[in-house]
């Protein structure tokens, strides 16, 4: 029987706000040269893609009632992580630290099936990420908007201690006016070496200006193409 060869996959893990980046989504994966990677959505974010094409994004009681059943049911009965999800639902670990157990055995899981594996991570998914990027089979990690602070709280450790110890190239496209962190995060915070910070004229949100939108995309394809 002939061995089924393994897949590279490009992963991308959204912000908590996924309704808001559709258009950026388009925009950077739109016409990207791929080089043979499979562009896969963590399995929380396609459940609520799948949730907004029909719903839409305002359906807040079908929201907030059929969503999160559903991604339970995910969790539960997919994943079978039943420790965390009763963690999770009795607030003893937050809902970003649930959704990073969650990632980190849906990785565990395309491990085995994949020779590649590149994350473009959103906002709070880059925090998700690279907490665990020690500890799983990723090759690289490419961030959009890393959330260093909050706005109104400030600081936290869970935030930005692990960024110093970080060992797999990981490049942070960080907006000069994001209120989450703009270019004096090069002397707030420890950073490893394998860390690149590239700024660019743009807020939390990302809306991108043409120059700055190819820039990205040639770096994301430079990443991927290293990866033959």
């Amino acid at each position: 029987m002939r061995k089924q060869s393994k897949k590279k996959y490009l992963l991308v893990l959204g912000r908590e706000a996924l309704d808001r980046d559709s258009y950026l989504y388009q925009e950077i994966l739109g016409n990207l040269q791929l080089g043979g990677f499979e562009v896969v959505f963590d399995p929380m974010d396609r459940i609520r893609f799948a949730f907004m094409r029909r719903l839409g994004s305002e359906n807040m009681l079908i929201n907030r009632i059929f969503l999160p059943l559903f991604r339970a049911m995910y969790v539960v009965l997919v994943q079978q992580q039943w420790v965390d999800f009763l963690l999770f639902i009795m607030n003893r670990i937050s809902s970003l630290e649930f959704r990073t157990r969650v990632v980190a055995k849906y990785i565990a899981g395309i491990a085995p099936h994949t020779s590649h594996l590149v994350v473009l991570a959103r906002s709070a998914g880059s925090i998700v990420i690279s907490s665990i990027a020690n500890q799983i089979a990723v090759d690289h990690i490419i961030c959009l908007g890393y959330p260093f602070k909050h706005p109104e709280d400030g600081d936290a450790a869970f935030r930005t201690e692990h960024l110093a110890w970080v060992e797999k190239p990981m490049m942070i496209f960080q907006g000069e006016r994001d209120p989450y962190g703009g270019r004096e995060v090069t002397n707030q915070y420890t950073l490893s070496s394998h860390i690149q910070l590239s700024f660019i004229d743009v807020d939390h949100d990302f809306l991108l200006k043409e120059s700055d939108l190819l820039l990205v995309k040639s770096e994301i394809e430079k990443v991927l193409m290293l990866k033959q």
